[in-house]
């Protein structure tokens, strides 16, 4: 009997391992698809002639119906008082990070510095923000991190040259959009449970409330929607979005673990340079490069790290030294539904 409850365990294992694989092949498929429709959207935003409340306004109306649509078909329901609250505050923290990414496309930098200034210091302030707000233990690595992406950082805005066309303060600018983003994703730890178009939903009401107050007591001007090839662009970056955004949740819910996911993520560096040269013909020098590249290769490394370590841990919790197969065959399947609820979450 104990041979073949290990047969069925050993078994059980491999038709998880090549579950796993193909989840995992999916998900990165679905991450990579993502990043290229972002990077998408970005384009059009740093080419359309509108201010960035102008494209707010439209971009999340047309986001706004289609999450409404998606929850109706869906039958998501809304969300109690206490938690519409949150996720307005989530949705305000949203706002803040578009409006200072917009601003950062839309400045003088080249789009590829924007995004790894982006993606070097949200962690950076994710991290700050946990321990100062929720106590948390600072990772016994994340010094040196923070270290190393400062001075990539460093190299790219190069705050002591002297640009009369690009201050060096213009870096505030991708790095104001790290700090909202990290509020952001410290605030959606207490929303885990709302599915995401619901989500959605709430960051739409807020950027269009926002955009539409902007321009009536800041903007002189009207909106120039009669430009109507103008308009049809910043629809089409609406739609594009919103399939961008689902199939990164898709990718997060495919994969074994979050970590698979973040690592292909960093795709958006070179998707950012790439579009960068190619379309707007800015060729990044050579520190500004340098930056890069050192940049993703740190955080690339210690999200690598962190990966293997996750699976180590999972592998060994699968595999208990000391039980009989028969209690090993049903923690196997209790740990494997326990990771694939944390990466579900983690996705959402």
């Amino acid at each position: 009997l104990n041979a073949t409850a290990a047969l069925a365990v050993g078994g059980l294992e491999g038709l998880m391992a090549d579950s796993q694989a193909t989840g995992d092949f999916i998900g990165v498929l679905f991450i990579i698809l993502s990043e290229f429709l972002l990077a998408g959207v970005n384009a059009i935003v740093k080419f359309v002639p509108w201010s960035p409340q102008e494209i707010m306004v439209v971009r999340y109306s047309v986001d706004f119906v289609l999450c409404l649509s998606t929850c109706a078909v869906m039958g998501f329901k809304m969300p109690s008082p206490g938690i519409a609250l949150r996720l307005t505050l989530r949705g305000a923290a949203y706002c803040a990070f578009i409006a200072f990414l917009w601003a950062g496309l839309r400045s003088c930098l080249p789009m590829g510095d924007v995004v790894v200034l982006v993606i070097a210091s949200s962690p950076i302030f994710l991290v700050a923000s946990a321990r100062a707000l929720l106590h948390e233990e600072i990772p016994a690595r994340w010094p040196l991190q923070l270290v190393l992406c400062i001075a990539g950082a460093l190299l790219i805005d190069k705050p002591l040259a002297i640009d009369q066309d690009c201050p060096a303060s213009t870096g505030l600018l991708p790095l104001g959009a790290g700090f909202f983003g990290a509020m952001m994703n410290l605030a959606s730890r207490s929303v885990k449970e709302v599915p995401p178009p619901v989500v959605c939903l709430f960051n739409d009401m807020v950027a269009v409330l926002f955009g539409l107050a902007y321009m009536v007591m800041i903007s002189q001007d009207q909106p120039a929607l009669e430009e109507g090839h103008i308009a049809g662009l910043v629809v089409l970056s609406a739609i594009i979005g919103w399939v961008g955004l689902m199939s990164n949740v898709k990718g997060y819910q495919s994969v074994s673990f979050a970590g698979i996911a973040s690592i292909a993520g960093y795709i958006s560096v070179p998707l950012g340079y790439g579009i960068q040269v190619f379309i707007f013909g800015e060729v990044p020098d050579l520190l500004s490069g340098l930056g890069a590249l050192l940049i993703c290769s740190i955080n690339l490394a210690f999200a690598v790290e962190k990966l293997i370590a996750a699976k180590r841990g999972a592998s060994q919790a699968l595999q208990p030294a000391d039980e009989e197969p028969e209690c090993a065959y049903k923690q196997l399947k209790e740990s494997a539904g326990e990771a694939r609820d944390h990466d579900a979450v983690a996705g959402a």
